[in-house]
């Protein structure tokens, strides 16, 4: 099977399924034609915009009822998300109105790429709705102040709408929207802006940045914007930037977004209600191999964090028993749709090139407060930032929040101090448990320090707070991390290992071995936690864990070894 046609399967897979969800109440027009999503049980306002992906298989297959659930999900939009302003709202009970930005980029593609296989009423219908949001978004992003993202889309959307209508003040917008996001990379190459203000710094100098938002979203849309408007300087500016953040995509495919200001919607993947990366990356994805390798990588992580055509919210939810919402997948299929549709043989002969995060090397971000490492067998992520939007939402505090192992995967993928739902109807929550506990390793107290700094020498990297009285050291070699963990006070050092429900697990006087494939040794005492088969799961990441506790003992150094197993 040739990866094109892998695409297209996946993204009919998810098709498929999602129409399994749709309504048939025609009495009920708050219904009629929604999905129903079985994770989440309430209908997502943004369902409709998997239209471009429903009209493409009409298109392919010629089954009619491709294009039935396709209107029927615009009826549905149009009459329960319409607002006075004559744009559309979230959800319903939502009245945030932002997404009407990307509802109208869906309905535009679709429009521009398969107008003339519709009727005249369903064309008319569509084009006439898709004006009429298109308006309604100029002075948006001025008015509401949203985050960066939305100018990102705006910028797309405008540019889009200046091809398809040829009015000026579309034009007009566009160039003022990529203006204003030209102005927020910093230093490294990085889009800043997911948090308020924009464009302010924290106490320790570093910006709001989220990694999910950026890869899955905001890189890509100016990439469409910059591609739209044929501006040669843009495609070459975007596409740097985007190989800027690739700085940040796992070698399975993954975003690392352990770190991020939004990463309370971080799945692993990407984030929890964005489009993907594919739909723009696409676009530079020929000629650059990099870009191709990491637009291929993510697809093949989604098709592995899907079973039986649905796709779940990171790769262990299927074993944890959580149910995957529907969100992932009405977004993503758009985004498969148009990598279909564009990519040609870009990704054929991609996977040869080498991502910057396999390339050895320690790299500092976020005014040194953000270090990424790549070292033999392990890659990692160490985090101080102090960049936390949401109270509550903290991941750093000086911990490893990712570490990568080359033959188990994921070891550490940290998580909210607590599981903050700023988005309700966005954001699944466990249906058994309570609480989802924090996954960031961390010492002591679990408001995760923000008084910690960083300091790299070489490949160690030492994470201290003088005010707290402790420090943590990361000593990376070829085959092995060694922690060293001191203290002046009596404390207990926890350490959340991700673990699969049926692993194995070997526990002795002074290792644990996971699945054979990874040893983690220590010269003190350990707890392991919970007991028995049990794992603890958090929905952020889509990750199981076996927490291991250790007591530290003032001032004795305490050491522990993450080693490949032999």
């Amino acid at each position: 099977m040739s990866f094109q046609t892998q695409v297209y399967s996946l993204m009919k897979s998810w098709c498929d399924e999602l129409l399994k969800t749709q309504i048939s109440m025609p009495s009920e027009p708050l219904l009629d034609g929604a999905l129903l999503c079985p994770a989440c049980a309430l209908v997502h306002g943004r369902c409709a915009d998997m239209i471009l992906p429903l009209v493409l298989l009409y298109n392919d297959t010629g089954e009619e009822h491709y294009l039935t659930s396709a209107k029927r999900l615009i009826d549905w939009t149009e009459y329960n998300l319409l607002t006075e302003h004559k744009d559309y709202r979230n959800d319903l009970g939502n009245r945030w109105k932002g997404t009407n930005i990307f509802s109208c980029l869906a309905i535009g593609e679709t429009l521009h790429r398969f107008g003339d296989i519709l009727d005249t009423e369903t064309f008319q219908k569509w084009d006439a709705i898709f004006r009429r949001g298109s308006a309604a978004a100029i002075g948006f992003c001025e008015t509401e102040e949203p985050h960066i993202n939305y100018n990102a889309g705006a910028a797309a959307l405008f540019a889009f709408a200046y091809n398809y209508t040829g009015e000026q003040t579309y034009l007009e917008q566009a160039l003022k929207q990529e203006r204003f996001c030209r102005a927020h990379f910093d230093s490294e190459g990085l889009f800043f802006g997911e948090g308020k203000p924009l464009d302010g710094t924290t106490e320790k100098g570093c910006h709001f940045i989220d990694m999910g938002y950026n890869l899955e979203e905001s890189i890509p849309l100016l990439v469409m914007h910059s591609v739209w408007l044929g501006d040669a300087e843009k495609i070459e500016f975007y596409t740097n930037r985007a190989i800027d953040h690739i700085g940040f995509l796992l070698p399975d495919g993954a975003i690392d977004n352990s770190w991020g200001t939004r990463q309370n919607k971080w799945t692993y993947w990407g984030s929890r209600t964005s489009d993907g990366m594919h739909e723009g990356l696409v676009y530079v994805a020929h000629g650059n191999p990099v870009i191709a390798k990491a637009v291929r990588k993510n697809v093949e992580l989604l098709e592995r964090c899907t079973v039986d055509g649905r796709l779940y919210g990171g790769p262990m939810y299927h074993s944890a028993n959580e149910p995957a919402c529907i969100h992932h997948a009405f977004d993503h299929a758009k985004s498969l749709a148009v990598l279909y549709l564009e990519m040609g043989d870009a990704l054929d002969t991609c996977l040869d090139a080498v991502l910057p995060r396999e390339v050895e090397g320690v790299r500092k971000y976020q005014n040194g407060h953000l270090y990424t490492v790549t070292k033999g067998n392990f890659i990692a992520t160490v985090n101080a930032c102090d960049t936390h939007i949401y109270s509550n939402s903290e991941t750093g505090g000086g911990a490893i929040s990712m570490l990568w192992n080359k033959t188990y995967g994921a070891v550490m993928a940290a998580t909210l101090n607590r599981f903050v739902t700023t988005e309700p109807l966005n954001m699944q929550i466990q249906r058994h448990v309570d609480e989802e506990l924090c996954n960031t390793a961390r010492l002591g107290r679990s408001d995760l320090d923000k008084t910690v700094t960083l300091n790299a020498n070489g490949y160690t990297i030492t994470a201290s707070s003088t005010q707290s009285g402790f420090s943590i050291t990361y000593d990376f070699c070829e085959d092995a991390l060694n922690i060293s963990i001191l203290s002046s006070t009596d404390t207990e050092y926890v350490l959340p290992i991700v673990s699969q429900s049926g692993d194995r697990i070997q526990k002795n006087d002074h290792t644990i071995i996971f699945k054979d494939l990874l040893t983690v040794s220590f010269d003190g005492e350990c707890t392991v936690t919970p007991n028995g088969e049990k794992r603890h799961f958090h929905p952020v990441g889509g990750f199981q864990y076996k927490h291991l506790t250790f007591p530290v003992k003032a001032n004795r150094a305490l050491h522990i070894e993450i080693k490949t197993a032999k």
